[in-house]
């Protein structure tokens, strides 16, 4: 009997034993929640694993975005620009290896910039490397040399590198399509996390801690990355516990949500400054009216500002100022005048360029008498469309025959990237976008592998005078420039300037990073988060 009672009380102590790793194990599982980018292909060159850099989980960078977007040692540990901004010289990190075991070498970061190049324009990285860099060499076995063609090293170094994340040659060298690839090492980096299997049927990802990665051993043991079908709900599994954070690439939830989210219990929101603009009005240039500058100053003053952050952004935020860029930009030009709503100077403008109802009907026609109707073209998600029916409701209101066009993603993206035919579009600027030299002049600026349409040679002048900045103050200074040209021209609107929200769960886990713009899912939180109450 005592033999059986002791045999039993053993058994029980190996249960609780097994039960308590496995909760200690499952309390240190972050799980978060993804609905931009369904997962289609495990691939580092595929979304969501393409935004990657940002969120440095599988793969990593040189040099990584600090929590304020300014530029920390990663991959690299140090480096050197040349006095005439045509190279940058990088010193890597002595121990860093690859999931598979490999060392990370100069090799593969040379490799990784000339893959780089070779990448599809519509891709602002293959972009921006296609153009501007001649070639990258591998120096000795720690240190790599990338060489441009014109002086663009300071702006590569602010904007481009944190986002250029690296890959190993011996996987990636014969392989021509790369997001084509389908081989089971396609995730193989060397970041601190590394990918273990994929649920299609649940839709998720499992990652788990790199126990051999150069900085240290995260602190989160493992990573479960869900999609969502739809934001609402995301936002009901972050309600219900189900998941922890949301890990979108910069995908702010707008005041409307935030509004709702407050009342939740164990939930908080992450407010960071926002260096990206999350709501803006575009104007093509192909076409007339759009292509004439008194047309898009009459657009903007016919715009209810408002109104606006009242209906889209629940009073959070603030009225944007006439030069887009944000207060968060180095280089803000802080003596330009905010945006102004008033209808009547909207009127007097159109007025004033031939913009007059001829026919009694209550909407104006063209200078020479044609009918004129235009679409607005917003983005797919809700808060976009919702926008676009603001604004179109406001044009109507000074007498332009305005309306919302909704497109499906496919239409959209043709509209837009390929067929570049809109006349007005909403949608949003990332922080990286406009940490570049252009400062989001990409949006409204023929550029290659975006959707501007614009071909005037001041801006085109002003913008490469910016890509080419020497060091930071020369960099300011231009976007300064760039601010003051579109308070002149309006190309494009900034429709609502704020700081960017991100919800969080607060019952299993604390210590995040918020990174400015991004929110608090970033590779800082790695090593800073811990399950509460440890």
């Amino acid at each position: 009997m005592e033999k059986l009672l002791a045999c039993g009380l053993a058994a029980l102590l190996v249960l609780m034993t097994s039960l308590a790793a496995g909760a200690a194990e499952d309390r240190n599982v972050l799980r978060l929640g993804l609905q931009s980018d369904k997962f289609t292909q495990m691939n580092a060159f595929v979304l969501p694993w393409g935004n990657g850099a940002v969120f440095g989980m599988t793969h990593i960078p040189l040099a990584t975005f600090k929590p304020d977007l300014g530029i920390s040692p990663c991959l690299a540990e140090s480096w050197e620009t040349s006095p005439d901004g045509k190279s940058i010289k990088f010193h890597l990190v002595k121990n860093a290896t690859w999931h598979d075991g490999k060392p990370v070498t100069a090799d593969d970061v040379a490799f990784s910039f000339e893959y780089w190049k070779k990448i599809e324009k519509s891709d602002a990285r293959g972009n921006w490397y296609g153009s501007y860099l001649d070639h990258a060499k591998a120096i000795d076995g720690s240190t790599v040399e990338l060489v441009f063609n014109e002086s663009v090293a300071a702006v590569t170094l602010a904007s481009q590198i944190p986002i250029t994340y690296i890959v190993p040659e011996h996987i990636w060298k014969d392989v021509k399509k790369p997001k084509e690839y389908n081989g089971t090492d396609a995730l193989v980096g060397c970041g601190p996390f590394i990918f273990e299997k994929f649920d299609s049927d649940a839709q998720i990802a499992y990652l788990k801690a790199n126990p051999d990665y150069f900085a240290g051993k995260p602190t989160v043991d493992a990573i479960e990355w869900r999609y969502f079908r739809s934001l609402d709900t995301l936002l009901l599994a972050l309600k219900k516990g189900e998941i922890d954070a949301k890990a979108d690439y910069y995908q702010p939830v707008s005041g409307i949500y935030a509004a709702d989210l407050v009342k939740a219990d164990d939930v908080d929101l992450v407010i960071v400054p926002d260096i990206g603009v999350p709501l803006h009005l575009v104007f093509g240039f192909k076409q007339y009216p759009t292509n004439t500058t008194a047309f898009r100053q009459a657009v903007s003053y016919a715009i209810d500002y408002q109104a606006l952050k009242e209906m889209i952004a629940a009073g959070y935020g603030e009225i944007p100022g006439i030069g887009y860029s944000s207060p968060a930009l180095p280089g803000f030009d802080s003596d330009l005048p905010k945006l102004e709503y008033n209808a009547t100077k909207a009127k007097d403008l159109l007025n004033q360029s031939g913009f007059i109802d001829r026919d009694g009907d209550g909407l104006r026609e063209a200078p020479g008498g044609g009918k004129l109707r235009m679409p607005i073209t917003p983005d797919t998600k809700p808060q976009y469309v919702r926008a676009a029916e603001v604004i179109s409701q406001n044009l109507q209101d000074v007498g332009l025959d305005v309306y919302v066009e909704s497109l499906s993603s496919d239409a959209l993206r043709k509209k837009l990237w390929t067929d570049r035919d809109y006349f007005m579009a909403v949608r949003y600027s990332t922080p990286y976008a406009n940490l570049a030299g252009d400062t989001a002049a990409e949006y409204y600026v023929n550029l290659p592998g975006m959707y501007g349409t614009s071909t005037d040679p001041k801006v085109l002048e002003i913008v490469n005078e910016a890509i080419r900045s020497k060091d930071m103050d020369e960099l300011s200074e231009n976007r300064r420039a760039i601010q003051q040209y579109v308070a002149e021209e309006q190309p494009i609107i900034a429709l609502i300037w704020g700081d960017a929200i991100y919800p969080v769960r607060t019952d299993r886990w604390e210590g995040w990073t918020p990174m400015y713009g991004y929110g608090p899912v970033n590779y800082w939180s790695w090593f800073s988060l811990k399950p509460v109450g440890e």
